[in-house]
C-alpha cells in the first residue's frame, strides 16, 4: 500500500507543481493588469497624467503608480504591487525556448515597452517633457522556475486602452 502511494506521489508530484506555476503566474499577471487599470482610472480621476513604473530588486518586481512629472521612486502610500517571485521581465522574450514576441500583427499596433502612462482622458501614452504621445505598449514576463517555453506571458496596453493578459502556452500566445 505504501509502495503504490509512492508511486501516484511520485507521478502526480511534477503535474502538481506545474498546475501551482501557471496558477501563479497567471495570478501575477492578472495583479498587474489590474494596476494599470488603477493607473488609467486614477488619471481621469485626477484629472493628471500617471505613470505606472516598475522597480527591479532582488525580491521581485514592484510596479507602482506616480504622477507623471514624479521622477522619485515608490513611497507607501503609491498605488503598488509586488509580483510574486521567480518572475523576471523581459522587453523581449529571450534564452533557450522562448517564444517570438506578439507581432504588430496579433496586437494590432506596434508596442513600446517604457513605462506606460495614461493622460486624463485614460489614454495610453509615452510621457516625456511634458508630452504624452498615444502609444500602445506590451510587457513581457517568464516564471524562472519554468524550464522551455512554458512558463512566458506579456500584457499589452493598446493605443485604445484595452489591457490584455496573454499566456504561451508552449507553441502559441492566447488568452
Amino acid at each position: 500500500m505504501v509502495l503504490i502511494g509512492l508511486i501516484v506521489t511520485t507521478i502526480a508530484l511534477p503535474n502538481m507543481l506545474n498546475v501551482i506555476a501557471i496558477t501563479r503566474l497567471r495570478g501575477n499577471i492578472s495583479t498587474l493588469s489590474g494596476i494599470f487599470q488603477n493607473c488609467r482610472m486614477l488619471a481621469v480621476k485626477n484629472n493628471r497624467v500617471m505613470t505606472t513604473h516598475f522597480n527591479t530588486a532582488s525580491y521581485g518586481i514592484m510596479a507602482y503608480v506616480k504622477l507623471a512629472t514624479d521622477g522619485s521612486g515608490p513611497i507607501r502610500t503609491d498605488t503598488q504591487v509586488e509580483l510574486e517571485a521567480p518572475i523576471a521581465a523581459f522587453t523581449t522574450p529571450t534564452g533557450t525556448g522562448a517564444p517570438a514576441g506578439l507581432t504588430v500583427t496579433t496586437l494590432g499596433f506596434t508596442a513600446l515597452t517604457g513605462d506606460v502612462s495614461f493622460n486624463t482622458r485614460g489614454l495610453p501614452c509615452s510621457y516625456s517633457g511634458g508630452t504624452c504621445t498615444n502609444n500602445g505598449f506590451v510587457y513581457y514576463f517568464k516564471d524562472t522556475r519554468r524550464a522551455g517555453a512554458a512558463g512566458w506571458a506579456a500584457v499589452s496596453v493598446s493605443p485604445a486602452g484595452r489591457i490584455k493578459k496573454w499566456f504561451y502556452n508552449g507553441t502559441a500566445w492566447g488568452e
